[in-house]
């Protein structure tokens, strides 16, 4: 075998680099299912100020809430200057970063 002989190398490159592209490829993952989850909490948000808006009353919104960003979400409700707020947060966990806690708000005009 000469020493210049370089078959395999390009398997043994692929095999150093395998690890970090894996790496990547989970962090892109993560990053899109906290993506999803940020957005589901914003809906929720903006539909139980919907609820709010139309007359319904802090349950009905909150069945709202809790059918978009699930049951393990918190939810608040304030009121004040004629204003309803209304702020979801969700702890997300992920599995290389750890849990994240996300939130969403809206506030609609209260007649």
């Amino acid at each position: 075998m000469k020493l210049s002989d370089e078959k395999g190398s390009s398997t043994a490159e692929f095999a150093v680099l395998l690890p970090a592209v894996a790496l990547m490829l989970s962090l892109l993952l993560c990053f899109g299912v906290l993506g999803i989850q940020q957005i589901q909490v914003q809906q929720a948000a903006g539909a139980m100020a919907r609820e709010l808006a139309r007359g319904e009353d802090q349950r009905t919104a909150r069945s709202s809430g809790v059918r978009l960003a699930g049951s393990k979400a918190s939810f608040v409700i304030s009121s004040g200057g004629g204003f309803s707020t209304v702020t979801v947060r969700k702890s997300v966990q992920l599995p290389i970063v750890g849990s994240i806690q996300i939130h969403g708000e809206a506030s609609v005009a209260v007649e």
